[in-house]
């Protein structure tokens, strides 16, 4: 997986995330990915993804939250490509 495979994924099935930016100037990302797209997801990730200890979620009602930070550094891809911080008007 690369940062534009990861951004099609987002946009294309339209999932929400949240960008959590603390005082320490940390970035948190978590991914909000419907029932219905994780196998999409995982495939997305291959096989090579789960190996070891696996990915850690959180299984909520309708949607599982993946906490982006460690995927995106297994695979080289920089956050910010990919989620970037959310303009409010």
């Amino acid at each position: 997986m690369n940062a534009l495979d990861l951004y099609k994924f987002v946009t294309e099935n339209n999932l929400e995330y949240n960008r959590l930016e603390y005082d320490s100037g940390e970035v948190e990302v978590l991914l909000f990915v419907e029932y219905y797209n994780i196998s999409d997801f995982a495939s997305l990730l291959g096989a090579g993804a789960f190996d070891d200890s696996g990915i850690e979620c959180h299984m909520k009602d309708g949607y599982m939250v993946f906490e982006m930070n460690g995927i995106c550094d297994d695979f080289g891809i920089d956050i910010d490509e990919v989620f970037p911080k959310k303009e409010y008007a």
